[in-house]
């Protein structure tokens, strides 16, 4: 959706606000039910004022009941900045069903909610069927936008009071490398904040493939396409001098400048390589496809039953909103992680074969992390992990700190690895360990 400026009458009433032809009564969210699955769906306003309002998605865990039962509740956010939660829920395997070649949804079998109640938000404002109707309530960067989010979470939370009375977990990917930091640091510290209302009891995060701090994290761009075998040793020098450009760009606050010349690194290794998938190094299809998804998320019978208005178009990735945050892709996130290593448990996970946010610079962004139980993480023996007696990746722990890597896996690890991304999740909830 483009970026509309509205004039307000001074005449609102409370429960109609009405722009030019459309007319939004309140919040939209209600119950839906489909293929014996059961849930919550629809907007909910987060400025009244002006119409602006967040989607939610929340599906209920098998045999659990959100208003009774204490299961934990995981919430997903999509990365971007600026996608849907719907790719995660209906492409990446995490919803109890999908949608492939046809608009007929399939069940899935390795969906997260066989056990947890889970929720996907379309996050930011702008991603998905979430929209804006003032410039003002787009934010650009990290920290403006999670305390949107906190604020949307305290409402649900009001309105709902049973759903956030259990254990909360966030999982996302990629930029999700910067939301969940933003809005754990957010919560845990709006829950010691004197007179609070709502505690959300946090007790951990995942996050997969994150961007979390381009200054570390771009510095292996050239050794991981080297050691797996993409470039050569001429193509490595030149790849490590563009990447010290960027840190030197970054040094004397040339932000524009920084980015562009960071995605030129990727560009670069692309190109050298023959066309590879920057998210999958192991394709050289460039660009995944979504079947069906974008045609049975328009359809009025599917708004219809997640309470959308049918008015909204279905919007998988914003390029308006990814604009929006060029400067806080540069931003670390890091500087949160030690709050949140004290107080709650996380877990980063990588596909072995994911360029854009590979494995490499993803640990060297942990081992860079001013936590006192930092030298014991990067000294703790690496265990194997296995499903059904196969081989699904190594994890190193220490503390409330684990790192994974996935076998066999790009950067949409629950799409690639279905059944090992479910275990995944699982056992750092229920406290399994990795052996």
């Amino acid at each position: 959706m483009g970026i509309k400026t509205i004039a307000l009458s001074m005449l609102i009433l409370s429960t109609c606000l009405c722009f030019g032809n459309e007319e939004l009564l309140g919040d939209t969210d209600g119950a839906w039910s489909l293929l014996g699955f059961n849930g919550y769906a629809g907007e909910v306003l987060i400025n009244p004022v002006t119409g602006s309002s967040y989607f939610y998605w929340l599906f209920e865990a098998v045999n659990g009941n959100i208003l009774t039962d204490k299961r934990p509740i995981i919430i997903w956010l999509q990365g971007g900045p600026g996608c849907s939660g719907e790719t995660g829920i209906l492409f990446e395997n995490i919803g109890p069903f999908y949608i492939s070649n046809s608009t007929q949804p399939t069940i899935n079998p390795y969906a997260w909610n066989s056990e947890y109640h889970v929720m996907s938000i379309d996050f930011p404002l702008g991603a998905g069927f979430s929209y804006h109707k003032a410039h003002y309530d787009m934010k650009n960067t990290t920290a403006q936008a999670t305390a949107q989010l906190y604020n949307l979470l305290v409402k649900l939370s009001q309105k709902y009071p049973t759903w956030f009375n259990r254990d909360l977990y966030f999982f996302g990917e990629s930029y999700a490398g910067h939301w969940i930091p933003g809005i754990a640091y957010t919560i845990l510290m709006n829950n010691k904040a004197p007179g609070v209302q709502t505690v959300f009891n946090l007790k951990g995060v995942g996050m997969g493939d994150p961007w979390t701090e381009a200054y570390t994290q771009l510095q292996s761009y050239g050794s991981y396409s080297y050691q797996r075998g993409l470039i050569d040793m001429e193509e490595l020098q030149i790849i490590n001098t563009l990447q010290q450009q960027v840190l030197d760009e970054m040094a004397n606050q040339e932000w524009d400048q920084a980015n562009n010349d960071l995605n030129s690194v990727t560009d670069l290794i692309v190109t050298y390589a023959g066309g590879i998938n920057v998210y999958d190094i192991r394709s050289y299809e460039t660009n995944y496809n979504l079947g069906q998804i974008p045609t049975w998320l328009g359809l009025n019978s599917t708004k219809n039953l997640l309470h959308v208005p049918l008015t909204l178009d279905w919007d998988q990735c914003s390029g308006a909103v990814n604009d929006g945050y060029n400067f806080d892709t540069l931003d670390s996130m890091s500087k949160y992680l030690p709050l949140m290593l004290d107080s709650i448990k996380v877990m980063v996970y990588n596909g072995a074969d994911d360029l854009i946010c590979e494995s490499v610079g993803t640990l060297q962004m942990l081992d860079a992390v001013n936590w006192p139980g930092i030298g014991q993480f990067i000294n703790s023996p690496r265990k194997i992990w296995r499903v059904n007696g196969q081989i699904a990746g190594y994890a190193n722990s220490f503390g409330n700190l684990s790192f994974v890597i996935v076998l066999r896996a790009g950067h949409m690890v629950p799409h690639d690895q279905p059944q090992n991304g479910r275990d995944l999740v699982y056992r750092f909830i229920n406290n399994e360990g990795w052996q």
